[in-house]
Formats: structure tokens, C-alpha cells, sequence
């Protein structure tokens, strides 16, 4: 289960810490947009694994993020998606 807000996490983290690891855990497994501390003031601490992508944060932006939200839930562009489903 996602947590809802940072407020949450917190919460979660200092009174359920078990909890809060299995639904970060949950949380990485899916993928998505990452909150948090830019690299100067420390960045996100992440747990990546072989064969994922990460871009900059100068490319997530209003007009591409429908299209990365898109690509992590489908795997594929959304044109090619399109090509394939008409065979």
C-alpha cells in the first residue's frame, strides 16, 4: 500500500518501521515520479536495480510526464503500443 502523504511516511517510519519498509518496498516495485531533496541539498537515497532508467529531472516536466507515466506502465510509446494492438 502507497503511503498518501509525507506525513504518513514519517509516521509510519517512527511507529510501524516494518510496515513502512515493506510498503516502500511495494512502493519501488511499480515505479514513479520521486519527492524529495535535489542532489545539492543531498538528493533521494534509492535502491535501483539492473535494467531500470533514470532521467534528469530537467526532462520530467508538465509536457512529458503523462508520456513517462505511459512508458512505466506499458513498457513501450504509446504510438508503438497503437501499431501493435491494430494486428
Amino acid at each position: 500500500m502507497p503511503f498518501k502523504s509525507n506525513k504518513q511516511r514519517g509516521w509510519m517510519h517512527a511507529n510501524k518501521p516494518e510496515m513502512a519498509k515493506k510498503w516502500e518496498a511495494e512502493e519501488k516495485a511499480v515505479g514513479g515520479y520521486l519527492e524529495g531533496n535535489s542532489h545539492e541539498d543531498g538528493g533521494i537515497d534509492i535502491n535501483a536495480e539492473g535494467g531500470e532508467y533514470i532521467i534528469t529531472k530537467n526532462s520530467v516536466n508538465r509536457s512529458t510526464i503523462d508520456m513517462l507515466k505511459y512508458i512505466n506502465q506499458h513498457g513501450d510509446l504509446p504510438m508503438s503500443d497503437a501499431r501493435n494492438r491494430s494486428k
